[in-house]
């Protein structure tokens, strides 16, 4: 398989009126800083992201879908695992993870479980096809899978089912910068030689990034 170069990003259609809304949600930290605002616009003249320093690039899809005002510990945890940044995410990915978090922390009463997280699913990344038969090309955003291991398992039954949308027309260029309090900005790098559909093979978390982001049984 060979890979030709991605799409170019789609420019930002937020506006701020539309920020404004997720804040009064709840959806999205207020803004308390003028040198350094939670969230910013993006500029009219960045057609594709260039986040400041200490910023990261989400989605208002994202938001709705159990991001959360601030990204858990978890998130940042699932972001280096699969070694992927936030923008390689996709909706439904973001919904997987909120609704694994609410189970273990409303249902069996502890924080997101490292084991249990890695017994059920696995990630895989996707490139996307071209007409040329043997060329796929990498995808900038959503690019990440996160599936329920299946096989000869039974781990489907024992989990419950997620229904996810099938229609989120347009969320791409729904971005924005969010500021990143884990000090550690978007590079949009990504390693795109991986094989479409194939495994991520995770990195574990360092021992202090386990321990603080995942309980334990």
């Amino acid at each position: 398989m060979r890979l030709v170069a991605a799409d170019d990003w789609r420019s930002s259609s937020m506006m701020e009126r539309r920020l404004l809304e997720l804040e009064r949600e709840g959806l999205l930290r207020r803004r308390t800083s003028l040198s350094s605002p939670e969230w910013i616009t993006p500029p009219a003249d960045h057609r594709e992201p260039r986040p400041p320093k200490g910023y990261v690039v989400s989605f208002t899809k994202f938001h709705r879908h159990g991001l959360g005002a601030t990204p858990s510990r978890f998130m940042r945890a699932l972001c280096h695992h699969y070694g992927v940044e936030l923008q390689h995410f996709s909706p439904n990915t973001i919904t997987v993870a909120a609704v694994f978090a609410a189970v273990c922390e409303g249902y069996l009463g502890m924080m997101p479980h490292w084991e249990l997280w890695l017994h059920l699913y696995r990630g895989e990344l996707f490139h996307a096809p071209t007409r040329t038969t043997g060329m796929r090309k990498p995808v900038r955003v959503g690019c990440l899978n996160l599936m329920l291991k299946t096989g000869k398992s039974e781990r489907p039954r024992e989990y419950i089912p997620v229904g996810l949308s099938t229609n989120h027309a347009g969320w791409d260029s729904q971005w924005f910068y969010l500021r990143n309090d884990d000090d550690h900005g978007a590079t949009g790098e990504l390693d795109v030689q991986r094989r479409p559909s194939s495994s991520i093979s995770a990195r574990p978390p360092p021992r202090r990034h386990e321990e603080a982001a995942f309980g334990k049984a």
